[in-house]
């Protein structure tokens, strides 16, 4: 029940991460990305909130990437991680920084707050590369966050734009 519970929280984070709606039009997903999926306890699922996400099975966290290309309008990074990080009240970010990532400049957040008055904590990496923008996401609930933050950072080492 409580790993149920947590997809259900998981699902309204991946919820803030839809398409930031700026002027120009619609968009679509990048083609052409290369990435090595999360290991165990991770499993894909399927949502329309981002491109490819994995859920775990031992903790309910999800890992995530949503690209957008296309739409003929040019968000700040700033803008794309307000976005992503709307869903969460009580917000408060624990690291930020810039950073290179695929050869462009990326914005790294760590930031934690609450969804529905649970307790959850979310990273960040948003960037742009040729005409895209794409935001790769891991969250859960706070007190499981740290547990399988190393799978995220592998997914960030070999995620690779086109």
């Amino acid at each position: 029940m409580r790993n149920h519970f947590v997809v259900c929280i998981m699902s309204l984070l991946l919820g803030s991460c839809v398409s930031v709606q700026f002027p120009g039009g619609k968009s679509a997903p990048a083609k052409d990305v290369e990435y090595k999926a999360p290991s165990a306890p991770y499993k894909e699922i399927t949502t329309s909130k981002a491109d490819k996400t994995w859920l775990s099975s031992k903790t309910g966290n999800t890992i995530s990437y949503l690209s957008e290309c296309g739409n003929g309008s040019d968000p700040s990074l700033a803008q794309i991680e307000n976005e992503s990080l709307s869903a969460l009240s009580n917000l408060e970010v624990v690291k930020s920084e810039a950073l290179t990532y695929n050869s462009r400049a990326a914005h790294q957040t760590v930031a934690h707050g609450e969804v529905d008055g649970i307790p959850v904590q979310i990273s960040l990496l948003v960037f742009k590369k040729n005409g895209c923008n794409y935001t790769l996401s891991y969250g859960g609930v706070k007190e499981q966050f740290a547990s399988e933050q190393l799978s995220f950072e592998e997914f960030k080492r070999n995620f690779k734009a086109p």
